[in-house]
């Protein structure tokens, strides 16, 4: 079976401190363009954005997602100094531990 954007299930999200509707959609799509091209059944996607309100941090906003792939764990995460930049880097992430486990 080859899963798309239309058979992934929802996205379940953990958030805290200023993450707006706005992030949490950015970060569904994310998600769901980095696993566009897997093999296999994506049976959970749960997603953690996280903002610190601390100036003294170089990168308090933290993107993180755990995808359960055929019953495997695919996890990545990205801090950055804005949360768009971390959920963009994410999506980088968890696009290349997806096409590890395609080529292996």
């Amino acid at each position: 079976m080859h899963s798309n954007i239309s058979e992934l299930p929802e996205v379940r999200f953990l958030t805290s401190g200023d993450v707006s509707d706005a992030d949490r959609e950015a970060a569904r799509q994310a998600v769901r363009a980095a696993l566009s091209e897997v093999r296999g059944v994506v049976k959970e996607a749960q997603v953690t954005l996280s903002v610190v309100d601390d100036p003294a941090l170089p990168r308090p906003a933290l993107a993180q997602a755990v995808v359960d792939l055929n019953g495997r764990r695919l996890r990545a995460q990205a801090a950055a100094p804005d949360l768009s930049e971390s959920i963009k880097l994410l999506q980088d992430r968890l696009a290349v531990r997806a096409a590890y486990l395609r080529a292996g």
